[in-house]
This record gives C-alpha cells, sequence and structure tokens, in this order.
C-alpha cells in the first residue's frame, strides 16, 4: 500500500527536531591527555590550537615533538621546581634546559608545574606555594613558553584564598577535579548543574586575580581506586556542562577505546580522511 506523499513530509518534518535535538554540535573546548601507548593510538583526533598532550619530559622522550604535529602542544609536566633525589624525574629547570638543548620552539611548548605533597615535591616549595609560582613563572618567561600551574585539588581546598595570587603568576590553571565529580556523601557521580557549580566557583576565583587566565579542567574517567567507572556520556556531560566557563578539559584515566569514545561525544565520529 503506497503512503500519502503529504503524510510523509508531515512525519519527516515532526522527526527533524528529535534528530537534530540529539545531534549537540561540536564542543569548542580543547582537549588533552597523557602520552602513552594507549593515548597513541586515539592522539591524531587533536587538531586545535588548545589541544594538548602531556609527558614527564626526559632525554628518552624528546622524540615527542616530532610525532606530534602543531598546532597540538606538549605539556612538559614538572614537579618540582629542580630536580631532588626524591624522585628521578626532571625538575622545571632541568626540563627548559633540555628543551633549549634540543631548540625545540617555545611555541610548541606549555611548562606545566604540578606540586604535590608527595615525592617529587620538596616541603618548603609546597609550604611556599605563592613564592614557588613566582618561580616558575620568571624561568618560563625567561624560556618564552606558557606556564601552566596545577596542585592537587586536596591542596587548593585548604588554600582557596590564595586563588586569585596564584592566577597572576600563570597564562593556564589546571583545575583538577576529580574530587568535584562526586558526591562528598555518597561517594557517586553528582548531577552535571552541581559538578558546573563548583568548577564556576573556583573559576571565578581564579579570574579575580587574572581576567586572562586559560583554565584546563581535569576529569577522571574512574575514582574511588576504580570502584566508581564512568562512561563517554557521562564524562563529555561533566565537560560540557562548562564549556561555556573553561578552555580545555584533560581525559585521565582513559584507555584507548574510552578516550576515543569520548572525544567522539564532543567532536562527533571520526572523519574517514582523520590520520590514525
Amino acid at each position: 500500500m503506497k503512503t500519502p506523499r503529504h503524510v510523509v513530509v508531515v512525519f519527516v518534518a515532526c522527526l527533524l527536531p528529535t534528530l537534530a535535538s540529539e545531534r549537540q554540535p561540536n564542543s569548542p573546548l580543547g582537549i588533552g591527555f597523557l602520552w602513552t601507548a594507549q593515548s597513541q593510538q586515539v592522539f591524531g583526533r587533536l587538531n586545535r590550537d588548545q589541544d594538548f598532550v602531556d609527558i614527564l619530559l626526559g632525554p628518552g622522550n624528546v622524540d615527542v615533538f616530532k610525532k606530534v604535529k602543531p598546532p597540538v602542544k606538549v605539556s612538559c609536566i614538572s614537579l618540582s621546581l629542580e630536580q631532588n633525589k626524591e624522585r628521578p624525574f626532571l625538575g622545571l629547570k632541568e626540563t627548559i634546559a633540555l628543551l633549549r638543548k634540543n631548540n625545540i620552539p617555545p611555541d610548541r611548548v606549555l611548562l606545566a608545574y604540578n606540586p604535590e605533597r608527595h615525592p617529587g615535591t620538596p616541603t618548603p616549595e609546597m609550604d611556599d606555594l605563592l613564592g614557588s609560582a613566582r618561580r616558575a613563572q620568571q624561568m618560563a618567561r625567561a624560556y618564552g613558553a606558557p606556564l601552566l600551574i596545577g596542585p592537587g585539588m586536596r591542596e587548593m581546598m585548604q588554600r582557596e584564598h590564595l586563588y586569585p595570587e596564584l592566577a597572576k603568576c600563570c597564562d593556564i590553571w589546571m583545575l583538577q577535579s576529580q574530587r568535584l565529580q562526586l558526591d562528598e556523601t555518597t561517594r557517586r557521580p553528582v548531577e552535571v548543574g552541581v559538578y558546573r557549580q563548583k568548577v564556576k566557583k573556583i573559576v571565578d576565583q581564579l579570574r579575580q586575580g587574572n581576567p586572562k587566565i586559560r583554565v584546563f579542567v581535569q576529569i577522571v574517567t574512574i575514582a574511588e581506586r576504580a570502584k566508581v567507572t564512568q562512561s563517554p556520556e557521562q564524562i563529555a556531560g561533566f565537560a560540557r556542562a562548562i564549556e561555556d566557563i573553561v578552555d580545555a578539559v584533560r581525559i585521565y584515566g582513559a584507555r584507548a577505546n574510552l578516550l576515543g569514545q569520548i572525544i567522539e561525544q564532543l567532536r562527533g565520529a571520526k572523519s574517514p580522511a582523520t590520520t590514525p
């Protein structure tokens, strides 16, 4: 039996709004993640100026700059201002020296200073967090690359009053939001609206001190020692809830398949022409 043409037209017209609502536009957020064997399977999806991979740089992995092409940045993580005996990783001072030795242009780099209370960051450096941030700023300016600062949330929950002053010391703030993703009582993922409010409170404090600061937000895919896992849709939901108030998200803890699905949620399906 043939369907009258006007019925088909009406049916399609009614269906279009539903289809359109399911297709969210590509998120403006930059995307970043740790440079690993897993993430290297999907890093070809990164192609924006705000995109990045991060790495604890050393003499054995400087070739990351040959594999990662502009405009994508390489964020070089340092746990301390200078290398110390507690951990074998380079400090910020030694990282900059290695970049200079290998003639890496500053515009390829983000210098990421990640002080936390664990071996690798000297206690005096943590105790004088503001003074340490100012020293990091001087080093970054001398090299010419943007400085990203990202202390742990546990530390910053005790020092919220420092957000405006710390923001004056850097170009980018890495907000480690894993503690904001979970309800403090149930330890289950919070609603995206609640998450947005918590993130915005900190963003507002940062921009009070530095209106031009860029904010990157770390979102974890697992929590509570892997007892809580979150789907690509949940992670993308957190990201989209803040996409108008921050500049990029760092996806932490995802294997290649999950990472690819999260990127697809934020940027659509991979084009056949995209480099794998």
